[in-house]
């Protein structure tokens, strides 16, 4: 009974497999009468289907085999023909092929299911940058599930119908599903680095045929980014040109320093960033109010002096300095003051408006509350010009000669030429060696600026300090603040000059008269004769 139940599965093995032959070559022949070329794509995935279905079909063909043989060998084993080893070497092989046919069962799935890597695919539709409301970098990216429904059916659909797997994907709504991307990944890159924030965002499902759009603020200025996304087994960077989106009527205005200081006769510079997104031609002027009109200040671009920018498609941002030249002398009131200005870029209507309030509130500044109403781009900036101290010695006579032991007393003036008034001002002197010196007062408490102070010097030579000359160092410090300012040192020089004996220069005053009337009495006899 056994041997004709195997009889009757193998000739109905053998007339499936007919069936199939005929099956396929019928197929084979409609698809070639009515289907358009297949392409490359679809080819190899029919081969590698192909593949897989053939190893299933051993798979099946060597389960069937080793269950008749364990079958026969437990027969035979009720029977004491064949030993306990012999069936236990039967089922072993019977076992190997049930998990050799599972194997192939899933080998054939994966295979099929493999086919959706090359199918799967998001396409960037647009990736646009501008500006809101705040001022911020802001890049808009859209992305489409453009994956290829025809590649996934020519993987997934099985040729034969009446194969195990093929009811899965015979429907085209469950292979439409196949192509739902889950869990996507989407980050702004550069050089490696997320630009973007947040840092990353995450599509839960990204339908077949859908889009989505995603948002994010640029944490940099570029023109070009890279769109990491990450899904499935994938992930890749493409790189894309930002195309520019025009939402601004004003550029953004900033300043890298606010706030500066500046001594008096020096030249300052504040460093703008103007920046716009625009797809058409736009210019626009600068300007400056409330600076005080002794201070000058213009605009440079590249070393050049500007007054006005422009703006296109290919130029959407501008570096530029303020340059501010503060005078030597500025009114002391506005020394160690603070001064609040503001920068302008406006167009030319906006420009009116600044150059009329200037008019009308000159030279007093312009009330915030004005300012508040031009409607155009501004930062605000304070300039805090600072005094400085200097400090001189004026003495008239540098030179003197005495004579040996003689003391040396002289008048000099310390003189604040600066415009900050200094304090605690010590002068002192250093004296040749061997000689005293003192200088009254000792401390000058304060000096206006342009206010002299007289002080007096005294120089005194020690009794070993002989013929020569010498000199003698005056210096003077005072201090501004936490700042200590120097005057130049000046260097007076004293000549010691060696006593005469008068008597001996009497009596070589004498003997020279009369050698000169001997002479002369002399000279007369002989013309006598």
């Amino acid at each position: 009974m056994k041997s004709e139940d195997r009889s009757q599965r193998t000739e109905g093995r053998w007339m499936r497999d007919i069936v199939l032959v005929v099956c396929l070559c019928l197929g084979s022949l409609l698809s070639a009468q009515t289907d358009s070329p297949r392409t490359r794509s679809e080819l190899l995935n029919e081969l590698s289907l192909r593949k897989a279905q053939v190893a299933l079909d051993l798979a099946i063909e060597a389960h069937e085999r080793y269950e008749n043989e364990y079958e026969d060998s437990q027969r035979l084993f009720d029977q004491s023909i064949i030993s306990k080893k012999e069936l236990d070497s039967a089922l072993s092989h019977y076992t190997q092929a049930q998990q050799q046919l599972e194997q192939a069962r899933i080998t054939l799935e994966e295979t099929q299911l493999g086919f959706l890597d090359n199918a799967t695919h998001i396409t960037i539709l647009e990736a646009k940058k501008y500006y809101d409301p705040n001022g911020r970098r802001m890049l808009d990216l859209v992305l489409k599930n453009t994956s290829n429904l025809n590649q996934a059916e020519s993987a997934l659909v099985a040729t034969d119908p009446n194969r195990m797997l093929a009811h899965q994907w015979q429907n085209p709504e469950s292979i439409r599903a196949l192509l739902n991307i889950e869990n996507i990944i989407v980050s702004i890159v550069d050089q490696g680095s997320s630009i973007g924030k947040p840092y990353e965002q995450i599509i839960p499902l990204l339908p077949f045929g859908k889009q989505q759009k995603l948002t994010f603020v640029l944490l940099t200025d570029v023109d070009q980014v890279g769109i990491r996304k990450q899904f499935l087994a994938k992930d890749d960077i493409e790189t894309i040109y930002l195309e520019k989106e025009s939402l601004q009527t004003l550029p953004t205005l900033a300043a890298s320093q606010f706030s500066l200081e500046g001594a008096l006769g020096s030249d300052i510079g504040y460093d703008l960033t103007l920046e716009m997104l625009v797809t058409s031609d736009h210019s626009f002027s600068t300007a400056v109010t409330n600076m005080p009109p002794q201070i000058n200040s213009s605009f440079v671009e590249g070393g050049a002096r500007i007054t006005s920018v422009r703006f296109s498609e290919e130029v959407s941002k501008h570096a530029l300095s303020l340059r501010v030249s503060i005078p030597q002398k500025l009114d002391v009131g506005k020394i160690d003051q603070k001064i609040d200005f503001q920068v302008w870029v406006a167009t030319t209507t906006q420009l009116e408006v600044v150059n009329r309030l200037k008019r009308q509130y000159a030279p007093d500044p312009i009330p915030v509350h004005e300012l508040e109403k031009i409607e155009a781009a501004r930062v605000d900036l304070t300039l805090t010009p600072k005094g400085t101290g200097r400090l001189e010695i004026l003495i008239n006579n540098l030179y003197m000669e005495i004579k040996p032991q003689q003391p040396v007393d002289l008048e000099a003036d310390l003189h604040n030429d600066g415009t900050l008034t200094l304090f605690n001002i010590i002068p002192d002197i250093s004296p040749p060696l061997g000689w005293t010196a003192q200088v009254t007062p000792k401390t000058i408490e304060a000096l206006a600026p342009n206010e002299k102070h007289k002080i007096q010097i005294h120089l005194q030579p020690g009794p070993d300090v002989g013929v020569g000359e010498y000199e003698a160092r005056i210096e003077t410090h005072g201090q501004s603040g936490s700042d200590v300012i120097e005057a130049i040192e000046k260097r007076i020089k004293v000549r010691i000059n060696a006593e005469t004996n008068l008597m001996v220069t009497l009596i070589l005053v004498g003997g020279l008269v009369v050698l000169i009337l001997g002479i002369v009495i002399f000279g007369v006899k002989l013309s006598r004769r």
